[in-house]
């Protein structure tokens, strides 16, 4: 059988044909040089080579350029669905639309502009629903404080503190399920529920007896938006370890299955 040698010889001829037309027509040198960099590459590879200016983007080849961008996305995708695991319920339809879009669209992303841009609106709306838990986590303890104090005020006689209410304060157990808010060495301790709020890692760690989340250290799993991520310091229960944030200055969230 006779083989046509003259066929890769073309195509060959072709490419750089193509690629001098681009040049003179004004292409700049990296685009032109994408393209001649596609001869001899399996379709996969030019996928998305020939509209992407590579050198541009500061990488010495298409295969570096490709990697990146798919790690890039892949964090996008994982940072949104994370978002949405811990602020979803604090989110808006729109807000909860530009998540959900984030975790499909990633994909479909194709430039780093894109991609850049998307992980700064991501960045910026993480802030905003953690100050939208934080207020509704404030305004849950004003209403829990103020059913309370009416309570105690209905069971009081005089100005004695009731047991409920003392609790609050000085609940030789710490926080429990019964007060839900401590006070203790200064800080102010409330909860918030993974049957609510499903933290990302919370397949890491195992509730104890009490129903509190620790990890696999003994920690208690906690939020403090004051406090370093990562940090440990003493609360009420014992040593806890700081895994989230958005709750107000002086407030320590435990984690907690309730």
């Amino acid at each position: 059988m006779r083989i046509d040698s003259r066929k890769p010889k073309a195509a060959a001829l072709s490419a750089a044909l193509t690629v001098a037309l681009l040049a003179g027509a004004g292409a700049t040198d990296a685009h032109a040089a994408t393209l001649s960099d596609t001869v001899g590459s399996t379709p996969s590879e030019t996928t998305l080579v020939q509209p992407v200016d590579y050198r541009g983007d500061g990488y010495g080849s298409m295969q570096e350029w490709n990697a990146s961008m798919e790690a890039k996305r892949d964090s996008l995708e994982m940072r949104a669905q994370i978002i949405m695991n811990m602020y979803g319920d604090y989110a808006t339809d729109d807000e909860r639309a530009v998540l959900q879009g984030c975790i499909d669209g990633a994909g479909s992303l194709l430039t780093m502009e894109e991609v850049d841009a998307k992980s700064t609106e991501l960045d910026e709306l993480r802030t905003v629903l953690e100050d939208a838990k934080r207020e509704a986590l404030e305004v849950a303890a004003a209403e829990a404080e103020a059913a309370e104090a009416a309570q105690a005020s209905y069971h009081n006689a005089g100005y004695t503190p009731s047991y409920a209410s003392a609790a609050s304060y000085a609940n030789g157990s710490g926080l429990t399920r019964s007060t839900g808010v401590n006070n203790y060495n200064g800080r102010r301790e409330t909860y918030y529920s993974s049957n609510v709020l499903y933290h990302y890692r919370t397949g890491e760690w195992t509730q104890d007896s009490e129903g509190f989340w620790r990890d696999s250290d003994g920690y208690y799993v906690v939020a403090a938006g004051d406090k370093a991520q990562g940090s440990t310091f003493t609360g009420s229960k014992g040593e806890c370890k700081v895994y989230d944030s958005g709750c107000a200055a002086g407030t320590t969230d435990y984690y907690t299955g309730w």
